[in-house]
């Protein structure tokens, strides 16, 4: 051991773990906000494209800040952290692929025997096919 390595005093790691603490309920009270501006966000007339990047943004910025304080990765070594981020982009391509290739579109109807999904049905589909009986 050096000179100046000591071990820590129990006023030292009350004093890291209040910062810790601290960091914690900030870090969920941002998040809580970012949460309550996406609840008000869905609601607002905006056009859909700016909808979902907002979401979108919004959703992988909260997630970056929880798998960087809540997993601890912002206290680790940065060869951890970059293992971590490469398995998230590799996990990330396989589903972008994945979600190219099984598009609904280029399924074919016959296969799923007429029951194809529309996200858009036509308005005159919204009608129940049978009377509700009461």
């Amino acid at each position: 051991m050096s000179a100046n390595a000591h071990a820590l005093t129990h006023a030292e790691i009350l004093a890291q773990e209040s910062k810790h603490y601290h960091a914690f309920i900030t870090l969920a009270l941002f998040l809580s906000v970012f949460t309550g501006i996406e609840i008000v966000i869905i609601f607002m007339p905006f056009p859909y494209w700016v909808l979902m990047s907002t979401l979108v943004t919004l959703s992988v910025t909260k997630f970056i800040c929880v798998i960087l304080w809540f997993m601890h990765l912002i206290y680790d070594a940065p060869l951890l952290t970059i293992l971590f981020l490469g398995g998230m982009v590799l996990a990330g391509g396989t589903m972008v692929a994945l979600l190219g290739l099984m598009a609904t579109e280029d399924v074919d109807p016959a296969i799923l025997g007429g029951n194809s999904f529309n996200p858009n049905p036509p308005a005159h589909q919204l009608v129940l096919d049978s009377p509700v009986v009461g």
